[in-house]
């Protein structure tokens, strides 16, 4: 079975942005993937009750308020690096950004099959359930489960995939780590369409601070 996460992303100062990014990872790698996630909040002491959100990190008084922004760029870059390392799975992110948008519904729902017919490949291998397709997506309060089941089921049909039961629309939280994985993903990538100045993307902090840190001048992202 291929799981795919999908989550959406905006920007506070350029409102027309839309970005919507889709985590892909093969079942038989998600336990391991999603166990080293939650280990790493944990061992960092961030607060279980609170999602790791992409636009939390770098900014102190969002997300866990006990956690530095230079503690939270060093787990971004942590949860990252577990698909890169050769003795984990890779999951596979793709992105797709829309700069002009006034009904962010509409722009999301023509987007949706878009990203995913980019982000599947044709399932050749039909034996023991490995063309059956999971699909989770983020919680959004204006869009209807049958609403995005009608669009990505033809692409979904023609990637030879079968749907496994229905879409999923689960609020993100601390369980829902291929969709957290896709937010970090998807505001990363926003954060580098839009900003026009490093410092830009960093809440709370002052100059001197950032200055001061070479961490905060050039997190160290591998997306």
């Amino acid at each position: 079975m291929i799981m795919a996460f999908i989550d959406e992303t905006s920007d506070n100062k350029f409102k027309d942005y839309f970005g919507l990014c889709c985590a892909v990872v093969n079942l038989n790698f998600y336990k391991n993937l999603k166990t080293k996630f939650q280990k790493v909040l944990i061992d960092n002491e961030w607060d279980t009750s609170v999602e790791f959100k992409g636009s939390y990190l770098f900014s102190e008084s969002k997300g866990c308020p006990t956690i530095s922004v230079d503690k939270r760029i060093d787990m971004a870059e942590a949860l990252l690096e577990l698909n890169v390392s050769n003795q984990n799975a890779r999951m596979k992110f793709f992105y797709l950004a829309i700069n002009s948008t006034t009904n962010s519904k509409a722009i999301y729902l023509e987007s949706l099959p878009l990203l995913l017919r980019k982000s599947l490949k044709r399932a050749k291998d039909t034996s023991m359930g490995k063309n059956v397709l999971s699909l989770h997506c983020d919680y959004r309060s204006d869009v209807s489960i049958p609403e995005i089941r009608n669009i990505v089921l033809p692409v979904i049909e023609e990637k030879n995939y079968t749907l496994f039961e229905d879409v999923v629309l689960p609020s993100s939280n601390f369980h829902t780590v291929g969709i957290l994985y896709a937010d970090i993903v998807g505001y990363l990538m926003a954060r580098i369409d839009n900003i026009s100045n490093d410092n830009e993307i960093f809440d709370n902090l002052s100059d001197k601070e950032i200055q001061s840190n070479g961490k905060y001048l050039k997190p160290r992202f591998h997306v």
